[in-house]
């Protein structure tokens, strides 16, 4: 999150996230305290997206300091896998459909499971060192949002990050597939076991004319014209069922209507599945 970054009272390494705890566990603690050296004086943290969806990692992060305050993100699955899918097409490695993209990259379906991962966080943690934020709300509520975060981990609520009302990662399609296929590999090796490395990365990526030029080179960032609902020929019937059964569930953890997460009535033989769920949840917001 942009809004950690530019807090003056938080540190999180230029690179965003470290993997330590999913790729990287055998380098060992001093290399995975190595990203946060000369951060005493400010709340430190790390931003990562694999971490959720691996009970291992969050065990492991559950070991290393059982009071760690953990920041969960989920957005609309649905629309989650599709921005996975275009992602993959930003950088040249996309498959001609989803499912195919899914069965190349299993996380783009899996990392929307979110109330069984969720339930995995719930178990390892106390309730009051968990904060869930929904995706949409940092469109809608910006400023709420960033409040939130900063009073949760105990950083200066009254600031006001300058990125809240900034696009920061636009969806967009390679001017180049094979030039963004590229950069792509060279940039994610970025992130292997090389500390030094992953750090220099990170703080050139910090670096806004760089940052914005490189963009323009590389990609064509007109939006996308399909919307998620507009694609749901695309999600096979069983990731459709465990996305609803999800999100029923989701509800119920977190006492919020995501009436606006649920697959459009009719879009498969579970339609009636769907309807049942949306008449007996009754959640307020």
């Amino acid at each position: 999150m942009e809004i950690l970054w530019e807090h003056r009272g938080v540190f999180v390494p230029p690179n965003k996230g470290t993997y330590f705890f999913t790729k990287h566990y055998g380098m060992g603690l001093p290399w995975y305290e190595g990203f946060f050296s000369g951060s005493a004086s400010r709340i430190t943290g790390e931003v990562c997206e694999g971490y959720l969806a691996s009970p291992e990692a969050l065990a492991r992060i559950r070991e290393y300091r059982p009071d760690m305050r953990i920041i969960c993100c989920l957005r609309n699955p649905y629309e989650r896998a599709i921005s996975s899918w275009r992602f993959f097409a930003r950088n040249g490695e996309d498959q001609p459909t989803l499912v195919a993209q899914a069965e190349r990259n299993p996380d783009v379906f899996e990392f929307g499971y979110y109330a069984t991962q969720l339930q995995v966080v719930l178990s390892l943690f106390p309730r009051d060192q968990i904060l869930v934020i929904l995706f949409e709300e940092l469109t809608t509520a910006p400023e709420k949002v960033a409040q939130r975060v900063y009073e949760f981990i105990g950083a200066d609520p009254q600031f006001v990050p300058q990125c809240l009302r900034q696009r920061v990662n636009p969806s967009g399609r390679p001017r180049s597939r094979r030039l963004a296929h590229i950069v792509h590999v060279l940039h994610m090796r970025a992130w292997g076991s090389s500390r030094l490395t992953a750090k220099v990365v990170g703080s050139v990526k910090r670096i806004g004319l760089i940052r914005r030029a490189i963009r323009k080179l590389l990609y064509d960032e007109r939006p996308h014209s399909g919307k998620w609902p507009d694609l749901m020929a695309e999600f096979p019937q069983e990731v459709i069922k465990r996305y609803e059964q999800e999100i029923s569930s989701l509800e119920q953890m977190l006492q919020r209507n995501l009436s606006s997460w649920r697959a459009p009535i009719g879009v498969d033989d579970d339609a009636t599945y769907s309807l049942s769920q949306r008449r007996t949840v009754g959640l307020g917001d």
